[in-house]
């Protein structure tokens, strides 16, 4: 009886061995296949990229987007662009046919100065896919149709974005496109990937975190600590559905009063962002005084900020005279996002080798150039033939060189900095010019305003002239002479360039003085003050600095030292408009519309400006934090733990049957 008992006994437990194996070989399996579901699902998204890389993005060729809707309609959505109220439509996308599409104006300050021209209806638009219906062009459900405004050589924004992928940066989806309008040809247009959940999910592998976007208009946004209440930042606008202000807030509180910034921000990225936007000299950006036009997104509590919005890159906002270790336009502190990474001497180090892997690479003369040459070729028949342009062709053929010039003293400036022949640092005054000494784009208000060493890459002073309702480009002489003049009327501000394009006076009732004698002069009209930015570095060359203004408007000029000389400084004319010329070297950079007394900007910049008169500007973010590669991590994982949980279910069966035995035999 004992015997059949252990007989049975040592039936069980073999039966229970194997059960355990088979169970342990169904888990193997299906930890594959797991595994499996998963490299399809990669596959799947990886397939999903490459549609959109062939037939929405395509970055070798131009792709007709063909927008249907009620001719009343779009009359509409013209005569109230403001409103940016959505339209019915039909949308055929390089030959994909899609119904119940949504499409509206959309924009900022290019909305309102489009608004004002009389002469012009070219608005950049919105197309949403999914507004209406549950549908999306291979997972995008948004599309920016961008007007290229204030950008004559109408490649900076595909150029950075371009370079920022280079970088590894996460960078949204874009390419040139032919926008007609019921069957219309509306112009030539950058199409560019809205930050949604398509681009999230192909970035960081999920689109559940929380997203906010840096506005100019509130406070927060420069990532300064205001507190403990979330309600106080309301220049980061909320974006998604869920949010998360306790992980914001914390990341702030670090950022701003600690030191483990790893905890909170992907800082490799971070150091990624803040050399894009430095080295391509773009203020409309974090690093500008408007401190707008970037993305946060928080994923598991670790905050990415993400590259957006660069038509105003590569010398759109005016000189080269960037302060490699200080590219803030104001005090470095009023940036805590560079000031604290960048007071860290490891990770400046990454920084410095990040900018010279730009300059060795992406940016290198010849490289650079052959590129440029290559979109030229690409896209200059576009160009020639688009029928709304801001731009004649002979700007656009200005707007190139111009690129072209600025980034090879960029690249000039950078190098010295990095190798201590020139200064990279301003005692934490930040790079100077923009933070109150002018208008948008123009000398002043670029980085051209009175730089810390300006003055060793010659001058650029800044013209204003607008006519009765009406601003137009101001001319110049090249670096080193005298500005052009400076007359004004009513109703509008602008700002000229001077380069070798800058326009003639332009517009009916110019009714100022001429400003051609020392710097900082400065003529008004009603209502309106202008103000000319005298800095420490103002003396060098000629004349500059003069400015003038018109009715309810501001313009300041500004002593526009270290911009190099070029062509494409002029803007797009017309009555009512608010425009502005480029710095030398640089094309033509929108007004802001309304102007705000701001104060003179001199070597530091001054203190932040009004709206218009502060010579502000907006901002973007760029910074991959996170990453992807979470998921098949998790997967291996729980393989692991399953496996070993066998074997300890395996080995402790083995023990208790030997121990059975051993108390048998006693």
């Amino acid at each position: 009886m004992k015997a059949q008992g252990k007989r049975i006994l040592l039936i069980l437990c073999c039966l229970l061995l194997v059960a355990v194996t088979a169970g342990c070989q169904l888990v193997s399996p299906s930890a594959e296949n797991n595994s499996g579901q998963a490299d399809t699902q990669t596959k799947k998204v990886s397939g999903e990229e490459q549609s959109l890389d062939t037939e929405v993005f395509p970055k070798d060729k131009v792709v007709d987007v063909n927008i249907t809707l009620d001719p009343g309609d779009f009359q509409d959505m013209l005569d109230n662009a403001s409103t940016e109220e959505y339209k019915m439509a039909s949308v055929e996308y390089n030959g994909i046919k899609m119904d119940n599409v949504a499409v509206r104006t959309k924009g900022n300050l290019s909305l309102r100065s489009v608004v004002q021209m009389s002469d012009s209806d070219r608005y950049s638009f919105k197309i949403s896919f999914d507004e209406y219906v549950n549908q999306n062009l291979f997972g995008i459900t948004k599309i920016n149709l961008n007007n290229n405004y204030s950008d004559a050589s109408y490649m900076r924004e595909f150029l950075t974005y371009e370079l920022a992928e280079t970088m590894g940066l996460p960078t949204p989806k874009y390419s040139y496109v032919n926008v007609y309008v019921n069957g219309e040809l509306k112009g030539f247009y950058l199409a560019v990937e809205q930050i949604g959940d398509a681009y999230l999910e192909r970035h960081f592998g999920n689109a559940y975190g929380a997203l906010y976007k840096g506005q100019m208009t509130g406070q927060g946004s420069e990532l300064t600590w205001l507190g403990d209440d979330a309600s106080l930042y309301t220049g980061l606008e909320m974006k998604s559905e869920k949010s998360n202000n306790d992980i914001l807030l914390n990341m702030l509180d670090e950022l701003n009063n600690g030191s483990d910034y790893e905890k909170y921000i992907d800082v490799d990225d971070a150091l990624g962002y803040i050399a894009l936007n430095a080295v391509t000299g773009n203020m409309d950006s974090y690093l500008g005084s408007n401190k707008q036009n970037y993305y946060l997104y928080e994923d598991d509590g670790v905050f990415s900020i993400l590259p957006w919005d660069y038509n105003m890159a590569f010398g759109g906002m005016g000189g080269s005279d960037v302060l490699i270790d200080e590219p803030t336009q104001g005090a470095l502190a009023e940036r805590p996002l560079v000031a604290k990474l960048l007071a860290n001497e490891i990770y400046k180090a990454k920084y410095h080798e990040i900018v010279r892997s730009m300059l060795s690479g992406y940016l290198k003369d010849e490289t650079f150039q052959t590129r440029i040459n290559e979109l030229n070729t690409m896209i200059s028949g576009y160009v020639k033939a688009d029928p709304s342009a801001f731009y004649t062709f002979e700007q656009y053929e200005s707007g190139i060189e111009a690129v072209k010039t600025f980034m090879s003293t960029m690249s000039s400036t950078v190098e010295q900095q990095l190798d201590g022949t020139l200064p990279a640092t301003n005692d934490g005054n930040g790079s100077g010019g923009g933070m109150g000494g002018g208008g948008f784009g123009g000398a002043g208000g670029g980085m051209g305003g009175g730089g810390a060493f300006g003055a060793a890459l010659g001058t650029g002073g800044a013209a204003v002239q607008s006519g009765t309702d009406a601003a137009a480009d101001a001319g110049g002489t090249a670096a080193g002479g005298t500005a052009g003049q400076a007359t004004q009327g009513t109703g509008g501000a602008a700002q000229g360039a001077t380069g070798s394009n800058g326009g003639a006076p332009q517009g009916a009732g110019g009714g100022g003085a001429n400003a051609g004698a020392a710097s900082g002069q400065a003529a008004q009209g009603a209502d309106g003050a202008a103000q000319g930015a005298a800095g420490d570095d103002a003396n060098a060359g000629a004349a500059n600095g003069q400015t003038a203004q018109g009715a309810d408007g501001a313009a300041q000029g500004a002593t526009g030292t270290g911009a190099a000389p070029g062509g494409g400084g002029t803007m797009p004319q017309g009555q009512d408009q608010a425009a502005q010329g480029g710095a030398p070297g640089a094309m033509g950079g929108p007004a802001m519309p309304e102007g705000g007394n701001g104060p003179g900007g001199g070597r530091n910049g001054g203190g932040m400006g009004g709206f218009g008169g502060g010579g502000g500007f907006p901002g973007g973010m760029g910074g991959d934090f996170g990453g992807q590669g979470a998921a098949p991590q998790q997967q291996g994982s729980i393989s692991e733990a399953i496996t070993t949980g066998v074997a300890i279910v395996l080995l402790l069966l083995a023990a208790a049957f030997v121990s059975f035995y051993k108390r048998k035999r006693l």
